[in-house]
Order: structure tokens, then C-alpha cells, then sequence
């Protein structure tokens, strides 16, 4: 028999061999089909597929002409803006080195200046020739030789003193630069942005065969205080640097610029996200892309950054890694007092699922200060509203079965924040399939909106990690959703005239327009006790339409034309339409 040890190393062979790649990916699949049923599985499975091919397809779209990289270098503009792109060195390989000067002296925009702090040791001497070598031909690539390496956030720090330009580019010193990067930024800066940031593509050997992409939403707060997806490129006015405490702090080191990013843009007046991909992030060996484990100084240092932004917010909470990546985070926010929450289970189905609800509410619930109302099948929304007593709304589907026991607390943590409209949970099949995680506008079969992920698996880990974390969304349904009551008079409330699902929804922009934040908390979970697929598709109509809908739908899109044509800031244009999966778009670039 084998011992332990070579049983282990035969388990790891076999799970990195190419050769059982198949056999292992079948047995995943089989699994899935068994945990999660087989047309949620299949379409997770699909989905992966088109976003393979659609991410290879997508670098042709990032070409740009001759003729356009000449109108990029000979347009005009009325205000001359220059960039300082600022780079710390140290001990950077020959190849990289050139690389990144070259993407930078290959832009279609040409104001600009090349910072470069040098910290290398005694040993790397040649990273000083070979700049020498460029600062010859092109005064714009500017160079200090530092006494001693800083670490980063100190050699950036001396970027930053030699930089006289109008706004900040952080860029590393073995990444790369679109060609029409800067271009773009000067587009964002003529339209008053203070803070831009872009997408970005991950690659480890040729930059046209990117290992990955990453295509972000706009600014989300919610998204940006568990998880630094702004990262590259960061942008800023040079004027915002003095409404901050120092560029980057050493203390953070590792999480220097995550730290940086929370301070600016809780400054910034206007910030814009492009949605270009318009910088290259190396993976290799030493980098953060490849292995957090390179520099796990990071975890603590971002852990700290983000608990130093909630005290500046004057907001109490806790903060640890995730348990999906330990540079991604959970905030726990604390509950304010013992408000009372009245919760509004909306009868779809019968009563005694109403009262099974309820029951599974008083059996399970921990949070003990709430009251449970009924809308009963033909009761007005506003008829039982007027009942309520609380000073938070909770809307829940009479057919949801609470899974923890914390989940109201949870829920009610969330909406106690001023800037949050709606709380919203995730709500699952009994197969552990989604039903509902927030709602994206202007895709789907329909164009109205679209529940993102809907029928996936709900073990997942989300777009980019986000079922790990509080993120922002433009809309919820109702089937459970929590509304401070004040906010909730403020707007109207829900239209008595639209079913559940589109009361929900159109709550959920009124709030927006407000001037709130919604927000899908992933710890509060909610189950379906049956699972009603079936039975919506039998309420199809001869033009495959659900008949009690299509008026609520019209009646939506006219209300809400203008947000719907603006698109979804929360989710990214180059992905698809179709739905709202998340996954790159076909015909998109």
C-alpha cells in the first residue's frame, strides 16, 4: 500500500495534469448537474464557453487603424493638459523596463511626462543606463537616482515630487499602456472629470493573448470598500492631492494605492469610468497578479485602508478577509439600536404559505423587534403599508424561507447606512439555483431589466468575486427587499398599479432618483420553498409573452426610458445584452 505522502503527491499530479484536464472537468460538471439540476448547470457551463471564445475574439476589438491613430495625434485642443505618469523602479528586468517606456512614447497624445524613481541596489545599475539611454532622445522621460530603495510607496512618493503635470497617471514598472490611453483620459478631463479610471487585461508572456480581462462598472462604493477593482489605470488631478494627507502612505505598503483610491475619491467631484481596456498587467512570478502570497503584507495593509475610510465616513464596522480571496473583504456593519421592522409578506401563492413564511420567520430569526403584516392577493400596496408600524420596510415574498438566523440583522445593518435606499438579499430555488441578486437595466429578452444571474448557481463566486461581498445594483425586486420608511414616504412609495417584481423595481430607481445607493447583501439569504420555473412557463401566451406582464412592461420602459437608454452603470458595455450574466459580449468593443 501507499503511504500518505505519495498518495498526495499522485492527487496533485493528477489534478494538474493535462491529461485528466477532461475527466476532472466532466466530474465537476456531473456534480453540478446533480447539486444544482441540469439546465442550470448547462447554462453555467455555456456561459463559461462564450466567455472564453468572446475574451479571445475581444483583443482584434482593441486595434485601432492608421487612420484613426492619425486623427488621435492630430486632433486639436482648446486646453493643453499634461500627464505625469509616475513609475517607481527597482531592480526592473531589461525587457520589461523597455516595454514600459515604449508603450508610454508610443501614445497617440503626446503631453506628457515620464517620471521614473529609481531604487534599485548597487547590483542593477544597468536600470539607469537604459533609461539614460531613452532620456537622450526624449526629454520627456524624466530620472532620479534614489539614495536608497523606499519601498513603493516612498519611490513613488519621489515620482511625485518630480511631476509638474496637470493630472497623476500611476502606472508599474512592468506593465503596459494601450497606445490611445492617454487619449482617452484627455477625452474624460474635457468632459471635468477630477478621477478616471479604465479597464484592464491580465497577461503573462504576449500582451495580444491576455489571460484574462477585467471590465468594470462605474463608481460603486459599495463594490470599491470590500475590493480595489478600480486598480488600472488610476487617473487624478494633481489638485486633488492637496485635499488628501500625502500621496502614498507607508504604513500601507501593499495596498498603497487602494488606500489612495478610497481617499481621492472620496474627494473627487467627478468620477469617470471608461470602459476601455487600456492597460496590460503583467502576471509573473513576483507580481500580485500571479499569487498574493508574493506580498502578503497586502491583506493586513488593505484590511487597514478600508477600516481607516469607514472612521473617516464616521462609519462603525468590522472588516476580514473574505473566505473566497484574502484581498477581497467583508464589511459588517453594526447594527444601530433596535429600530422596529415591519415585514410585508406579499401573497402570490396562498395562505398557507403565508403562514408557513411566518412561521419560519418567528422559529428562525434572531433580530426580535418586528412585526408581520400580510398583503393579501388584490390588497393595494398602499393599504398595507398603512398598517405598518415600522420604522424600516421589509418586502418579502410570502413563498421565501429565511436560511439564518442573522439574516434581518443583516439586512437592517445594510439599510440603517443614509446612503443605501434598498437592502436587498439573495434569493435561491431549492435546487440552489438564483432567483434573485439585484437587477440590471436595459437587458434581456425584454430591455426592461434583467435579474443578474438568474437560474446560475448560487455557490458561485459572483462577477469578480462580488457574491463574496456588498455590492452596488441599479434595482431589486421585492421579493426581498428592506426601505427605510422615511425614504420609502419621500418617493411615493410602491405604485399600487404594478405587480410584484415591478413594484420592486420601480421603487428601486425613485430611490436611486433620490440620490441613493442600492445595494445586494450576499449574507442575507433567502430561500424559495418551491420552485414556480414550471409554472411561469405555462403562463407563456401564444406570442410567448406572460400576459399578466407585457402592459407592466410598456408601462416601465416609457417611465423609465431615459436611465434604461443611459445603460446600467453597474454593469459594463462590453458585456452582453442578452442577459445578465455577466460574460463578454459577441459583437462588443
Amino acid at each position: 500500500m501507499r503511504n500518505n505522502e505519495e498518495l498526495s503527491k499522485i492527487r496533485i499530479y493528477l489534478r494538474k495534469s493535462r491529461l485528466f484536464y477532461i475527466p476532472r472537468k466532466c466530474y465537476a460538471i456531473m456534480l453540478g448537474i446533480r447539486k444544482h439540476g441540469f439546465k442550470a448547470q448547462m447554462r453555467w457551463v455555456l456561459g463559461r464557453i462564450c466567455d472564453k471564445i468572446a475574451q479571445k475574439q475581444y483583443y482584434k476589438c482593441l486595434q485601432i487603424t492608421p487612420e484613426e491613430r492619425q486623427r488621435q495625434r492630430d486632433q486639436k485642443y482648446t486646453t493643453a493638459t499634461c500627464f505625469s505618469i509616475l513609475v517607481p523602479l527597482y531592480n526592473t528586468p531589461e525587457k520589461f523596463l523597455r516595454e514600459m517606456i515604449e508603450s508610454v512614447q508610443q501614445q497617440t497624445y503626446g503631453s506628457w511626462e515620464l517620471c521614473l524613481a529609481d531604487g534599485s541596489d548597487a547590483e542593477h545599475s544597468e536600470v539607469g543606463e537604459i533609461v539614460k539611454e531613452y532620456r537622450q532622445k526624449d526629454p520627456r522621460v524624466k530620472y532620479q537616482q534614489l539614495e536608497k530603495n523606499g519601498g513603493i510607496s516612498e519611490n513613488t512618493n519621489a515620482c511625485v515630487a518630480m511631476a509638474e503635470g496637470d493630472y497623476v497617471v500611476l502606472f508599474d514598472h512592468d506593465d503596459l499602456l494601450h497606445e490611445s490611453a492617454l487619449y482617452e483620459l484627455k477625452q474624460a478631463v474635457d468632459q471635468g472629470a477630477d478621477f478616471i479610471y479604465t479597464d484592464e487585461a491580465v497577461f503573462s508572456k504576449n500582451p495580444k493573448k491576455p489571460d484574462s480581462y477585467h471590465f468594470k462598472q462605474d463608481f460603486a462604493p459599495d463594490d470599491l470598500r470590500s475590493n480595489n477593482y478600480i486598480c488600472h489605470i488610476t487617473c487624478f488631478a494633481r489638485t486633488l492631492l492637496d485635499q488628501i494627507d500625502g500621496m502614498f502612505r507607508t504604513e500601507y505598503d501593499g495596498s498603497q494605492d487602494f488606500d489612495l483610491v478610497l481617499r481621492l475619491t472620496e474627494k473627487a467631484a467627478k468620477i469617470v469610468h471608461i470602459p476601455k481596456v487600456l492597460y496590460f498587467w503583467r502576471n509573473h512570478a513576483l507580481s500580485v497578479a500571479s499569487d498574493i502570497s508574493a506580498k502578503t503584507y497586502c491583506i493586513d495593509a488593505g484590511k487597514r485602508a478600508i477600516e481607516s475610510h469607514l472612521e473617516r465616513q464616521q462609519i462603525k464596522a468590522t472588516v476580514a478577509s473574505s473566505e473566497l480571496y484574502p484581498v477581497i473583504y467583508r464589511v459588517k456593519y453594526e447594527l444601530l439600536g433596535q429600530p422596529l421592522v415591519s415585514i410585508i409578506l406579499s401573497e402570490n401563492s396562498s395562505e398557507a404559505e403565508s403562514e408557513k413564511c411566518g412561521q419560519r420567520i418567528r422559529e428562525i430569526t434572531s433580530y426580535s423587534h418586528y412585526e408581520i403584516l400580510v398583503r393579501r392577493n388584490g390588497m393595494k400596496w398602499s393599504e398595507v403599508v398603512a398598517k405598518a408600524k415600522g420604522e424600516y420596510l421589509l418586502f418579502l415574498d410570502s413563498d421565501c424561507i429565511c436560511r439564518q438566523d442573522d439574516w434581518l440583522e443583516e439586512l437592517l445593518s445594510v439599510a440603517q447606512r443614509g446612503e443605501v435606499g434598498a437592502a436587498a438579499g439573495v434569493v435561491s430555488y431549492p435546487k440552489n439555483v438564483i432567483r434573485d441578486a439585484g437587477i440590471t437595466l436595459g437587458v434581456g429578452y425584454y430591455g426592461l431589466g434583467s435579474n443578474n444571474f438568474y437560474l446560475l448557481n448560487d455557490d458561485h463566486d459572483g462577477f469578480w468575486g462580488n457574491f463574496y461581498y456588498m455590492h452596488n445594483v441599479s434595482a431589486v425586486s421585492d421579493t426581498c427587499m428592506m426601505v427605510r420608511r422615511a425614504y420609502y414616504d419621500q418617493v411615493g412609495g410602491m405604485d399600487d398599479a404594478l405587480l410584484t417584481w415591478f413594484a420592486g423595481f420601480d421603487l428601486s430607481l425613485k430611490l436611486r432618483e433620490l440620490g441613493k445607493v442600492n445595494v445586494v447583501d450576499p449574507y442575507a439569504r433567502v430561500g424559495f420553498s418551491h420552485s414556480d420555473m414550471i409554472n411561469w412557463e405555462e403562463k407563456r401566451n401564444a406570442n410567448g409573452e406572460y400576459a399578466d406582464e407585457t402592459e407592466q412592461m410598456a408601462l416601465l420602459k416609457e417611465r423609465w426610458q431615459t436611465v434604461i437608454r443611459q445603460g446600467d452603470p453597474y454593469y459594463n458595455i462590453n458585456l452582453t445584452s442578452n442577459s445578465s450574466d455577466f460574460i463578454l459580449g459577441k459583437h462588443q468593443g
